[in-house]
């Protein structure tokens, strides 16, 4: 994306749930993030203006992740923007793994074989 605080929007829309956030609070999280004291560049307006655009825009196409709610000034992120697919990856015991390679072998014997 153009909007050097997109992923910090998505983070924070994601965390807010199905209500949303008003512009106000996204932006005061989005500043409060990338502030500092050696940060003097960065004014709370500029921030506000641009996150308050970038929504607004973003809530008009509908590829986007994020509309706009029934209150205005609201954003949220549509309710399958979120969704992750979950990987387990905990170890099998060694018995369950030998237990599955004896019958991957038994399966592979039964069939016939050309010599």
């Amino acid at each position: 994306m153009g909007n050097p605080f997109y992923n910090d929007i998505y983070e924070i829309l994601q965390t807010s749930g199905c209500k949303g956030l008003p512009v106000g609070i996204i932006a005061r999280c989005v500043y409060n993030r990338h502030s500092g004291l050696f940060n003097t560049k960065l004014n709370y307006e500029w921030v506000y203006q641009n996150v308050r655009f970038f929504l607004w825009a973003q809530a008009c196409k509908p590829s986007s992740p994020i509309i706009a709610t029934s209150r205005r000034g609201w954003y949220r992120l549509k309710p399958d923007a979120g969704r992750q697919i979950k990987i387990d990856f905990t170890q099998k015991k060694k018995e369950e793994v030998t237990d599955e390679n004896e019958k991957r072998e038994e399966k592979s014997f039964n069939h016939p074989t050309l010599f």
